[in-house]
Order: C-alpha cells, then sequence, then structure tokens
C-alpha cells in the first residue's frame, strides 16, 4: 500500500535517441579544421620558399665583393647556404667552413653603400657578454632555414635604413694559411694546480685556451669558395607570425574542441548513459523524502 505522502513514481515518455547524422557533423566540423590548418601551413611553406629563392646570392671570396639590390631598408642576414646551387653549380660545404666555432667566423665581412661609400655595421647574430667583453652567440638567435635543396644558416647580421646597392666583401681569416702544428694548446690544468691560481690568473688561461682552440679550428680549413644569400629572414622571426597560421591553429583547435563535444554528447545519448531530467528530479525527491521519513 503506497503512503499519501510518498511520491509516486512517473513514467517519463521515452526519449528519441539523436540521429546519427550528429556524428557526422562532428567528422566535417574536424576535416574542416584540418584542411584550414593545413591549408595555412601549405601556404606559408610556399611562401617562406620563395622568399629564400629570391635571394640575391653570389660565390665568395670574390675579389672586390659583390653588389646586391636590397629593395627596403630594414634588417638583413648574411646566409653561408651550405647546401645549394647557383647558375648550375651546386655547392655542399659543411657549416665549419665559414662558421667553425660559435663566436668566430672563418671570414671576415665588409659592407659599404654603393655612391657615397658608407660603411654598414656586420655584426654576428647573437648576444653582447659583458663579462667576457664580446658578442656571445646563441643558438636560439641563430636565423636558419632548411628547404628541399637549400640549407643555410645566417653568419652575419646587419641594418640599412634606405633601399638601394650594397657592396658585400668576403674573405679568408689569415689564420686559416697558418700550421696547426705551430699552435701552441695550452694544456689542461689538474684541479690541484686551479687551486694554486688566482682568479686572474685562471680566466687569463681560459681566455689563451679558448683563443688557441678557435685558431686550430681556423688553421683546419681549406680556403675553397662558399656560396652566401643575403635577405631578411623569410619566416619573419617566427613561422606562426605569416599568412594566418596562428588564427589557422586557433580555428583548429575550436574545431577539435567542438566536434569532441558533439560526438561524445551523442554518443552518450545515443547509448542511454544520460538520466533525464524529469528521472533526476524523482530520484532527488526521492532521496529527500528518505531523509525526513521517521520510519
Amino acid at each position: 500500500m503506497i503512503k499519501p505522502d510518498q511520491p509516486t513514481a512517473v513514467q517519463s515518455p521515452p526519449r528519441k535517441p539523436p540521429s546519427r547524422k550528429w556524428y557526422a557533423l562532428s567528422a566535417v566540423i574536424l576535416l574542416m579544421s584540418f584542411g584550414v590548418f593545413f591549408g595555412a601551413i601549405l601556404s606559408k611553406a610556399e611562401a617562406v620558399r620563395d622568399r629564400i629563392e629570391t635571394m640575391p646570392r653570389f660565390v665568395a671570396p670574390i675579389e672586390g665583393g659583390h653588389v646586391v639590390d636590397l629593395a627596403e631598408p630594414g634588417h638583413y642576414i648574411i646566409y653561408h647556404e651550405n647546401l645549394g646551387t647557383l647558375e648550375g653549380q651546386a655547392f655542399d660545404n659543411p657549416r665549419r667552413q665559414v662558421w667553425p666555432t660559435m663566436a668566430s667566423p672563418a671570414m671576415t665581412c665588409r659592407i659599404t653603400r654603393e655612391g657615397d661609400g658608407r660603411s654598414i655595421e656586420a655584426r654576428l647574430p647573437g648576444v653582447d657578454n659583458p663579462t667576457q667583453g664580446k658578442r656571445e652567440v646563441t643558438t636560439d638567435l641563430i636565423p636558419a632555414y632548411n628547404t628541399a635543396g637549400r640549407q643555410g644558416h645566417g653568419v652575419w647580421v646587419f641594418d640599412i635604413d634606405q633601399p638601394g646597392r650594397y657592396r658585400v666583401e668576403l674573405a679568408y681569416v689569415p689564420e686559416i694559411n697558418l700550421d696547426p702544428d705551430a699552435i701552441a694548446l695550452p694544456e689542461a690544468l689538474t684541479r690541484e694546480v686551479q687551486g694554486t691560481m688566482t682568479s686572474a690568473q685562471g680566466k687569463a688561461y681560459e681566455v689563451a685556451r679558448r683563443e688557441a682552440q678557435e685558431r686550430l679550428a681556423l688553421a683546419g680549413l681549406e680556403p675553397v669558395d662558399v656560396l652566401i644569400a643575403v635577405g631578411q629572414d623569410p619566416t619573419d622571426g617566427s613561422y606562426f607570425n605569416l599568412l594566418g597560421v596562428r588564427g589557422a591553429a586557433t580555428v583548429l583547435a575550436f574545431g577539435f574542441t567542438a566536434s569532441a563535444i558533439i560526438g561524445l554528447v551523442t554518443l552518450m545519448l545515443r547509448g542511454g548513459h544520460v538520466t533525464p531530467r524529469g528521472e533526476l528530479n524523482q530520484v532527488q525527491r526521492g532521496l529527500l523524502t528518505k531523509k525526513t521519513d521517521p520510519s
């Protein structure tokens, strides 16, 4: 017998499960998001390749240097293409041929503007190191590119305030003609010897050893022709900064989230894993009645 104050069970009408078309909608959203993203990536890659291929190139060293036309002011990079071609000639030189150590290139670089002969500062990419009194090249600040048939890394950077014709003169440093056997490398010190040295003596030893190592690296090179390219960073500093790639990544993230939500909700509703709101209210009222019923 049902007590007067006990709620009676109410049979909720059967709910019609959602159509399988919601799965199709989820898949379409996901595929469209991937399409937008990969379309932006391919477009970006094509733009980068075009920028790389249109850079002025020349073979160095060459007497008198080479004049390049720079169409706009800004920040420019002199790349050594350790892998590339120019006028049918293929180049495949190791990176150390121009840059054997991180802070000491194997070539000198001189840039002047045609017409007035104004000198333009060419510097190593990197940051100033006040402790050592020199520029310290850091791997994360070295501009580079790697495409099919071309690999380049930046060796010098410079800035110009107006477009025009600029002469770039590269020449091997005298150290490459030295005999490696004639370069004395300070021996490594034992811990006991280091303990007897003053701070100034230790610093002088480290400087002398580093300079000797750099001279040895330079002396081991052959003065061969290398391929040089001059241009601005083809990626504008970040691969995701051109042609809406960052926006396309946002679209992909949104599309993936929306697709997952639609798919999961549809799966739960079709599988009966969701409690209808009416039944949930009945369960809550029943639990409340049990708590208040003294029997």
